[in-house]
């Protein structure tokens, strides 16, 4: 009974300390900002706009409600490349911190991705009054949303915790990270939708678990063409092994973050 009440007692604190660093890392990122949380939606709608405004000169077949489309990938985006980007270098930015005290390690990356999912999950939340305009809101598509969302944070925890946990050992892993989130931009279904992509070519885009979250979201939210069985198949095995290898790495790893700081 002791047992199962200290493992209770050290879940119940990891929980807090997760919960105080996620609102840490929220309060500390506009603070001292005039726009403060707007930020959050301005950047994609810039980014919206100009890269929509340059794309449509070059599709050969216009994509139903783009803009719309365009900005959900924005959204997505964002969220998974800027946690992906802070969390791998987070270790090493709190050695400090991590030489004077003992907790769970395992927060520090995950509450840069959770304060990012919130952000996420407001800018969403603003962006239902568009769905609304365009007539293509369904309480269906909201399930279907919110299954793609969730989707795209366990990825992004398990690829976060494994890109962290390497960088402390392999400082090169920060640079790398920065290098391939160019590539990956332009392997996801984004600026474009995957039915301009030749039939013989789609079964690349099943290496990229983004593929399916993404196109969830707009297919729950602008009822595009949701992805195939097949896709969908090959993403979640993909995201599967991602979270596996992003835990396990780290659990490995952690042990020797000291030696290495």
């Amino acid at each position: 009974m002791r047992h199962m009440k200290t493992k209770r007692e050290r879940f119940q604190h990891f929980v807090e300390l997760l919960y105080e660093m996620t609102k840490k890392e929220l309060l500390a990122r506009y603070k001292n900002t005039m726009f403060g949380f707007l930020w959050m939606i301005l950047n994609p709608i810039l980014q919206m706009l100009v890269i929509g405004f340059i794309f449509r000169f070059f599709v050969r077949e216009p994509i139903p409600y783009y803009f719309h489309h365009l900005f959900i990938g924005l959204l997505a985006w964002n969220f998974f490349s800027l946690s992906l980007t802070k969390a791998t270098s987070s270790i090493v930015f709190e050695r400090n911190l991590i030489k004077k005290a003992s907790f769970p390690r395992v927060v520090i990356p995950l509450s840069i991705v959770l304060s990012n999912f919130v952000h996420l999950l407001i800018s969403f939340g603003l962006f239902l009054i568009a769905v609304f305009a365009i007539g293509t809101f369904s309480f269906s598509g909201i399930i279907v949303s919110v299954f793609a969302l969730f989707l795209l944070l366990i990825f992004t925890s398990g690829v976060s915790l494994f890109s962290s946990a390497l960088n402390v050992r392999f400082r090169d892993v920060n640079f790398f990270v920065q290098a391939i989130l160019i590539v990956w931009f332009y392997a996801t279904p984004i600026i474009y939708s995957l039915h301009l992509i030749p039939r013989e070519l789609l079964w690349l885009w099943r290496f990229n678990p983004l593929t399916s979250p993404i196109q969830l979201l707009q297919n729950g939210l602008i009822h595009s063409a949701a992805p195939g069985p097949a896709m969908l198949t090959a993403n979640l095995l993909t995201i599967a092994f991602g979270v596996f290898l992003g835990v396990a790495t780290f659990l490995r790893e952690s042990k020797h973050f000291d030696d290495w700081l």
